[in-house]
């Protein structure tokens, strides 16, 4: 049986699915097309599935398990094990990606991208997504000048994305 968040996720699904015709009738603008964490419109799952602790200790991204989640900032996240969704439960801002899982570069040039959870660097303990091998390229070739430049930038990336 699935745990109570897997079972709200589904129910969630279904309901956003039924309601598929008045979306498509009502399409937001396209400045509006992400929201401030990078997860899947129908799930509510972040960053694909990954574990965000996992880059930490693992070095790599690492799908989690769908019955091992955490509810955080409006997104489920996915846990290789227990032990990792309890580390994120103390500190979630440690271990979720920056900007919410936007590509860094894009915050940076004030677009906001969906990060690609399979293109990562940390940076400073901080973990950085991308949208392309070009973008995580000029990001190690300079990290510290785009780190402050989507700082400054992603307070009006942020007002783009749909509360």
């Amino acid at each position: 049986m699935a745990n109570p968040a897997t079972q709200r996720r589904l129910a969630r699904r279904e309901l956003l699915l039924g309601a598929a015709a008045a979306v498509l009738a009502t399409a937001r603008p396209a400045a509006a097309i992400g929201e401030y964490v990078v997860s899947d419109p129908f799930t509510g799952v972040a960053i694909g599935g990954y574990d965000p602790v996992a880059y930490f200790l693992d070095g790599m991204p690492v799908r989690g398990d769908p019955e091992i989640e955490v509810e955080w900032d409006g997104a489920y996240w996915i846990f290789v094990n227990r032990g990792n969704a309890a580390a994120f439960s103390d500190a979630p801002a440690v271990y979720a990606p920056a900007y919410g899982g936007h590509g860094v570069v894009g915050v940076a040039r004030a677009v906001p991208q969906e990060g690609d959870p399979t293109i990562f660097a940390i940076h400073r303990q901080r973990l950085y997504l991308f949208n392309s091998v070009a973008d995580r390229t000029a990001f190690l070739a300079d990290a510290d000048a785009l780190v402050a430049a989507a700082d400054a930038k992603w307070p009006a990336v942020r007002a783009m994305l749909a509360p």
